[in-house]
């Protein structure tokens, strides 16, 4: 049974990211045909990865395929109207399908798939979540507030404004991340490893800027991103252990 989900998983990742030539990607949005070469890839990868048993799986693969060019147009309508959102539409793009492959798979399943409802502690799910927000959304905002007393130094947000749009905020957002699953794989090492890496990386910029008050910034931001990150990860891990 997991083989058939395997397989359309496997399907999709060759169709979008290994058969999909560039040129595709970018002539689709004013030329239909490419969408429907691409399209007809990931039908021929289906019904070729389930020869052996097409009677059972024609209705699968129709399905597969029909919400494929569906999700496709939608991302591709999006994209023109919307073009500054390419990277969240591709992510929305790419949960919709990977949604109707296990939707698939469950319906065909169903008894799996309440097995699999039984399995999940809601109150651990709950802590998990909490846990993204923490780190997605509460953190940088309680860091940026805390950097707010030096948002009227003039010589301090420029040496900012040099630096990528929102990429500290990324960083950050991905550092604390690392650091919160680091800590529940018992992987505390990770943590070490992730800010020695971040040290080289600055050790360059902080030498060449020769500024003060962008070392501090710096040695300020990380020290208070770990601590966060450090703090939210033994705290969801402690309360885990007690549901």
């Amino acid at each position: 049974m997991l083989t058939s989900l395997l397989k359309m998983i496997l399907c999709h990742l060759l169709g979008d990211f290994v058969l999909q030539p560039k040129y595709w990607v970018s002539k689709r949005e004013t030329n239909i045909r490419y969408l429907l070469y691409h399209v007809a890839v990931h039908a021929g990868l289906l019904i070729l990865f389930f020869i052996t048993d097409l009677a059972n799986n024609w209705l699968n693969i129709l399905f597969l395929v029909t919400a494929h060019l569906a999700i496709d147009s939608l991302k591709i309508g999006l994209q023109q109207k919307w073009p500054n959102y390419r990277t969240r539409l591709f992510l929305g793009d790419q949960l919709l399908h990977f949604i109707t492959i296990f939707a698939i798979y469950f319906f065909n399943n169903q008894q799996q798939f309440l097995d699999f409802l039984t399995s999940i502690n809601i109150n651990k799910l709950f802590m998990y979540i909490i846990g993204a927000c923490m780190v997605i959304f509460v953190s940088p905002i309680v860091i940026r507030i805390f950097f707010m007393r030096w948002h009227t130094d003039e010589e301090f947000l420029k040496k900012r404004k040099e630096s990528l749009m929102h990429a500290g905020n990324i960083i950050g957002i991905l550092e604390r991340t690392l650091i919160v699953a680091f800590i529940l794989m018992d992987f505390e090492a990770g943590i070490g490893f992730l800010l020695a890496t971040k040290s080289v990386f600055r050790f360059g910029d902080l030498t060449r800027a020769k500024d003060t008050k962008f070392t501090e910034y710096v040695l300020i931001g990380t020290l208070l991103s770990f601590g966060f990150g450090m703090a939210i990860g033994y705290g969801l891990k402690f309360v885990l252990t007690l549901l």
